[in-house]
């Protein structure tokens, strides 16, 4: 979930003047010399070519409703490519995890964006589907995505998307739901006084993409976020009886029957926990993942308000193990924020340096278990919100995942600073 109106990107307007009739003059009046014709237009472009990126720059600054950063333009250090986890076979299926800290660019200009390898593949995806595509998401702006949807349905697929209601209200997001809509796509909105905050998308019920990131610009251009792309055939089958659920307008706790198909699954030498909310109680594994912590425990938060995950990493802290973490700053002086109280305790945890938006919802623990998905650590989103989370025990995945957090406590260290 990103801050309210972050992701509303205004549109830009172009008129067409027309051309003055020609005017009528003397012989003189009408030749003008070739040398000094060219000269002129050469003129012209080169002032152009001058001056037109920070013209376009500045007009992204004023348009933009959100800060830019003051420094030049940046990308973060250490930007690692993808890693692919693999069970023992092909038949397990794969992991590989993708992070957008590593093609974010500091200040963002829309003249300087090009598309990051997870979206490409996402959209090469869904252009591959056969039979069926069902998206799931709380925030959805970004056309590329809908583009893709809209060529699927056109080619026959059956795509299915349920979308949060709050959120279509931009002119960024209605545009999206246009292109789905004039394609022959009906959204399903959740309208219930919870958030539909979950984020996937399930292809031919065999390919399960999900994570922290919305589908949006922002999402993707200027905040810290993950995903997962896996083919487990257990796994996937969880997420498609979700889909099914929310499909059928299934959202509230009491509506939605506990517990998933499998949740524990075993992808080769890879353990997978998977939970949904409202009605798995999510919380209580996650905390007891934290009190089983022996070495240590690492964290990057968007919201972070739940006193039983908060009162386990102090026990653990207390017990020896280390603790780092970086808290969204914005979300620091929240009401019931961790931030002070693990500060108190002696944790070393700092405020993000993203001058946009740190939205990850990630635990790593002794460097072998990784947490993640759409599931921020609060009581809304284990008791109120539709929201997914996976706890999956592997090294190597859990070192892809410490890498990003070396990046985002690295810039926490070192913040770009917003006008």
């Amino acid at each position: 979930m990103t801050v309210p109106g972050w992701d509303k990107q205004p549109r830009r307007t172009r008129t067409r003047r027309k051309s003055p009739a020609p005017k009528t003059g003397s012989c003189l009046q009408r030749i003008v010399p070739a040398g000094l014709v060219l000269v002129a237009v050469v003129g012209v472009v080169l002032l152009v070519l001058w001056y037109s990126e920070p013209i376009l720059d500045a007009v992204d600054t004023w348009l933009a409703e959100t800060p830019v950063a003051t420094q030049p333009t940046t990308r973060p250090r250490n930007a690692t490519p993808a890693v692919i986890i693999t069970g023992d076979n092909d038949a397990t299926g794969q992991i590989r995890p993708y992070f957008t800290t590593p093609d974010l660019i500091y200040p963002d200009q829309r003249t300087q964006r090009r598309a990051p390898q997870f979206e490409r593949d996402l959209v090469a995806d869904i252009d591959a589907a056969q039979t069926s595509v069902d998206l799931a998401t709380y925030e959805y702006n970004l056309a590329s995505i809908a583009e893709a949807l809209a060529r699927a349905e056109q080619r026959g697929v059956r795509v299915r998307t349920v979308l949060d209601g709050e959120n279509g209200d931009s002119d960024a997001s209605r545009a999206w739901l246009q292109i789905v809509e004039n394609a022959g796509i009906t959204p399903i909105f959740e309208q219930t006084d919870s958030f539909m905050h979950s984020k996937f998308v399930v292809i031919d019920a065999a390919l399960v993409w999900t994570g922290s990131w919305n589908m949006t610009t922002n999402e993707t251009y200027r905040n810290n976020n993950n995903l997962l792309r896996i083919s487990a055939p257990e796994l996937v089958d969880n997420y498609v009886n979700e889909f099914e659920r929310l499909a059928a307008g299934l959202f509230l706790a009491s509506e939605k029957d506990t517990g998933v198909t499998r949740q524990q699954i075993q992808l080769g030498a890879i353990t997978i926990e998977n939970h949904f909310s409202p009605q798995d109680g999510a919380e209580r594994y996650v905390v007891q993942r934290l009190l089983d912590a022996e070495k240590s425990i690492e964290f990057m938060t968007f919201a972070f308000t739940s006193d039983p995950i908060g009162d386990a990493i102090r026990t653990r802290e207390n017990a020896g193990v280390l603790v780092r973490g970086v808290f969204e700053r914005r979300n620091t002086e929240a009401t019931g924020s961790e931030y002070t109280r693990l500060r108190r305790a002696g944790a070393e945890v700092l405020t993000d340096g993203n001058c946009y938006t740190m939205h990850h919802k990630v635990i790593i623990i002794d460097g072998r278990i990784v947490i993640t998905g759409s599931y921020n650590f609060t009581s809304r989103a284990d008791r109120t919100n539709t929201e997914n989370l996976l706890i999956i025990d592997d090294p190597v995945l859990a070192k892809a995942y410490q890498q990003e957090f070396r990046r985002v406590f690295a810039q926490a260290q070192n913040p770009t600073v917003c006008q």
